[in-house]
């Protein structure tokens, strides 16, 4: 039970954390993944078709958390299914922590080797951000959450920015004929776009965290909410900029853009700087709540302080970044954990809050 003050959040800092969850590895490189799977310019047309489905997921996982105020899933599953059950589905989600994090540290890693330090190594780059997250975490909830507040408004500006000075590459033909490959490849590119919108699945655990769980749907709809418009929005542009042919080739095709950007007036050379902090940023905010689950989902199934995990799950989370041998490897594992979210964030949630009203377990009046 989360009983200390100085562990509670708002319901303005929940959606907070759902939204710099969301915004990480998914929202920078969904434009190639959906021109590849979509092959026409639609694909903005199946952001916003899984966007939908992200807002009913969110629902089912705040429902289903609601009933039971002051517990995370690690705990209040064992009094749904039973404690074995409860345990093993935990094990569950704690192991999809533990490679969601691995995945996002290996992803930050390429990039600012590719663009910013290509001659250090990724090991001292996974290492140093490993160090500042942790630092980060053993302030515990409302330290995250004080900082992603800070840092989400700064995230979108950013992404806005790039949105506003790529106008000038802009063009209209490459986004039209609208739907002129038919709505079969539109559907197609539901499955992948709603994979990178995957995150929310972190109030399984933070509504046990806030003030007033039972505004646990509107914190995590609005968090959802705000990411859907600015995914349309790039992915649009995207397609604008480079076409549909060309923006399957590029493997960060939103770096692409932000080196081509001329900022006028002279202001600023180099945006793919300021674009850089923005993936490291997004990079952190993603990292830091899977991290912290992980941690949290240790620490109760052993019956231990969470803290102690945070220090224990950084070898393994290390080991995990560095499995995959090259890059496509780590687009592989990006990919297993894409479908294991359905799972985790759809599948699971929905039987778990099913079997809940069954059973009459939890506050039904949430």
């Amino acid at each position: 039970m989360i009983t200390y003050p100085k562990d509670q959040i708002t319901v303005t800092q929940a959606a907070v954390v759902v939204s710099n969850t969301i915004i990480g590895t998914g929202i920078l490189t969904s434009p190639r993944t959906i021109a590849q799977e979509v092959g026409s310019p639609d694909g903005w047309i199946s952001v916003i078709l899984s966007g939908m489905i992200a807002l009913l997921a969110g629902y089912v996982v705040a429902k289903l958390s609601q009933r039971f105020p002051g517990q995370t899933f690690y705990e209040y599953s064992q009094i749904v299914v039973g404690k074995f059950l409860g345990r093993i589905h935990g094990g569950i989600f704690t192991f999809y922590f533990l490679l969601s994090a691995g995945f996002q540290l290996r992803a930050m890693g390429e990039m600012i080797r590719m663009y910013l330090l290509d001659n250090t190594p990724i090991e001292v780059i996974i290492i140093f951000f490993m160090s500042v997250a942790t630092y980060l975490m053993v302030g515990g909830i409302n330290a995250i959450a004080r900082l992603f507040e800070l840092f989400l408004p700064f995230i979108i500006l950013i992404l806005l920015s790039l949105v506003v000075f790529s106008l000038g590459d802009f063009k209209l033909e490459n986004i039209r004929p609208v739907m002129g490959d038919g709505i079969t490849p539109i559907f197609n590119g539901i499955k992948t776009s709603a994979l990178s919108l995957s995150g929310f699945e972190v109030m399984l655990l933070f509504t046990a965290f806030m003030k007033e769980p039972q505004k646990a749907v509107k914190s995590t709809l609005i968090g959802i909410g705000v990411v859907i418009p600015l995914y349309v929005l790039i992915v649009v542009m995207c397609i604008g900029t480079f076409g549909i042919d060309e923006l399957k080739t590029l493997t960060w095709p939103m770096m692409e853009d932000a080196m081509s950007i001329e900022v006028p007036g002279g202001v600023l050379e180099r945006f793919e700087s300021l674009f850089s902090i923005l993936w490291v940023m997004t990079m952190y905010t993603t990292f830091v709540p899977f991290h912290y689950a992980a941690s949290l989902g240790l620490g109760q199934l052993l019956n231990r302080n969470y803290q102690t995990f945070i220090f224990a799950s950084l070898p393994v989370i290390y080991l995990i970044a560095m499995y995959p041998e090259n890059l496509d490897n780590v687009f592989a594992l990006g990919s297993f954990i894409g479908y294991s979210s359905v799972f985790i964030m759809g599948i699971m949630p929905f039987y778990f809050w099913i079997i809940a009203m069954i059973r009459g377990k939890g506050i039904a009046s949430y």
